[in-house]
């Protein structure tokens, strides 16, 4: 049979014959429940952290055998307190960058002008030294976790200063200079909350500049300063944290917690108290969403907190902690086909993250072991403290994807390029047998199979890619671009002379449907009744008969 003879057949002897594909269909999925874990394990920007002096980084190499990913790393400039930071010194905070990224941490970095409670730096001073961290920031934002404010008076905690910088003009004027050098994707820790009301909202107990749902995440200034606490659990008001007149304990914790659901909160205890026993201490930490704290500091408090049986939940809970609950994928699937995928995460740690990080979904030959991967339109920075996150999404499978059994994962790799393939920096789920140490792959399954004989409808797609709107797909074979491959799409075939593959692309993707416009299109076996009614229906009339009731 030539094309051409192929052309003049009747419309509904074709329709019926297309009919017999399985584009309309959809195959069967499968759901499977994972295992949690309360194993211990390491994980990227959370947790219990070391301190450590990013000008001699002699102990980044054990950072991580020793149970932690981030270090408190200072850089005291007590030699430059009247004039520009040397060369010499610069170099000696790349050199801690550089350790940091070789042993697989990250770093909370600090600069001050001493560690006694001595002196500060002129406000001109500070304002140029912070112009010479620019570019290391920019250069090194891969491994800065987060950054406390620094600079002013006291070991950097914006208190005590010499030269008057502990004033609201020029707290404002250094913090804006320092949010201003450092990536736009990073965020700054001030020492105790009505430091960032007197800011952003005009007074210490103004509430009318907060991070909130609405703004979160957005680049703003106010979006990106976090609360730093370092004298944590440490007295009713730890230590002049909460001083702010008319605001009681639970309403700091209640303005910082509504916070630091999007920002960082941290820091350090500074001696034992009732405060910090340890049912008191998980129940704040959880209403704070506390990110991390430091490990060496205060050693009665973490003393405390062991005897009390209380580390361990602690530790695993810092941060974010990621139990993959369940995920539902189709056991079968075709190349440029469909494939569905819906999963469910428990975050059942303190915090969440607040670093941007990419989701990634992982297909994976089991035979050659080639990969590839699609990068998902979902946020984790939302994936909140205590809640659950449901996930529900298809990607479009390129059209020479290779036949055979895959593995599906997912895949949370660091966000800059520099790290992305460093397992190191990949988040880990808290599930037994899902992740792959080798990769960084949380995996799904290990038995989709890819095959021709899928059913389901054929798309236009040259890579694995989310169909983030299913409407802007092309189905192969909808030459007339109406989101449904019918009959009228046969006869755009027939009068543009097109040709066997086109025909092939027809008559296999016959009945399918773009997802957004399944509801607005008749169904496909009613739609072949209807053509073939309508035919037989001519012909009677053609003959002069009426028609049968």
């Amino acid at each position: 049979m030539t094309w051409n003879l192929l052309s003049r057949l009747p419309l509904a002897l074709l329709v019926a014959a297309a009919i017999t594909s399985p584009a309309a269909a959809q195959g069967p999925s499968q759901t499977t429940q994972y295992q949690a874990t309360d194993a211990a394990f390491l994980n990227p920007e959370r947790g219990f952290m070391q301190f450590s002096n990013l000008l001699d980084p002699w102990n980044y190499g054990n950072a991580r055998a020793q149970g932690v990913s981030i270090v408190y790393a200072g850089a005291t400039a007590s030699a430059f307190r009247n004039a520009p930071l040397s060369q010499s010194f610069l170099n000696q905070i790349q050199n801690g960058f550089d350790e940091a990224r070789e042993h697989g941490i990250k770093v909370k970095f600090r600069l001050n002008y001493n560690n006694d409670g001595g002196a500060d730096a002129p406000k001109s001073v500070i304002l140029g030294h912070i112009e010479q961290l620019r570019p290391l920031w920019e250069a090194n934002k891969d491994v800065i976790f987060h950054m406390d404010a620094g600079f002013i008076g006291a070991w950097g905690e914006w208190h005590g200063s010499t030269h008057g910088n502990d004033t609201v003009s020029n707290r404002t004027e250094i913090l804006g200079a320092i949010l201003d050098a450092l990536p736009v994707d990073r965020t700054v820790g001030i020492r105790t909350p009505h430091y960032k009301r007197q800011i952003f909202g005009g007074s210490s107990g103004s509430e009318s500049a907060v991070i909130t749902a609405a703004n979160a995440f957005d680049g703003s200034d106010l979006s990106r300063v976090g609360h730093l606490n370092d004298c944590f659990l440490s007295s009713p008001n730890d230590v002049g944290t909460y001083v702010t007149p008319g605001w009681s304990r639970a309403r700091e914790i209640g303005y910082i917690g509504g916070e630091s659901r999007y920002a960082a909160h941290g820091g350090e205890t500074c001696g034992r108290h009732e405060c910090n026993d340890a049912p008191n201490a998980i129940a704040e930490m959880t209403a704070l969403h506390t990110d991390y704290l430091n490990i060496n500091y205060h050693p009665d408090v973490i003393q405390h907190w062991r005897d009390a049986g209380a580390f361990d939940e602690i530790a695993r809970r810092l941060g974010y902690r990621f139990e993959l609950k369940e995920a539902a994928l189709p056991t079968m699937a075709k190349p440029a086909g469909l494939l569905p995928l819906e999963f469910t995460i428990d975050n059942v740690g303190f915090g969440e993250l607040f670093n941007p990080r990419p989701v990634e979904v992982v297909l994976r030959h089991n035979t050659t072991g080639e990969v590839t991967t699609a990068k998902l339109s979902v946020d984790p920075r939302w994936w909140a403290g205590g809640e659950t996150a449901n996930v529900e999404t298809q990607l479009v499978l390129p059209e020479d994807l290779a036949e055979g059994q895959y593995t599906v994962a997912l895949w949370m790799p660091d966000a800059d390029a520099s790290i992305r393939d460093d397992v190191r920096y990949a988040i880990r789920f808290a599930n037994t047998g899902v992740w792959e140490a080798a990769t960084g792959y949380n995996v799904l399954t290990t038995t989709l199979a890819i095959s021709e004989m899928a059913p389901g409808p054929l798309f236009e797609a040259a890579e694995f890619a989310e169909a983030i709107e299913p409407g802007s797909l092309s189905l192969l074979g909808d030459f007339n671009n109406d989101g449904v491959v019918n009959a009228a799409d046969y006869t755009v075939w027939r009068d543009a002379g097109m040709g066997a593959a086109e025909y092939g692309q027809w008559a296999a993707n016959y009945g399918a449907v773009l997802p957004a416009a399944a509801l607005s299109v008749p169904e496909p076996g009613t739609l072949v009744i209807a053509i073939v009614s309508g035919c037989l229906l001519a012909k009677q009339q053609n003959r002069g008969l009426r028609p049968r009731g």
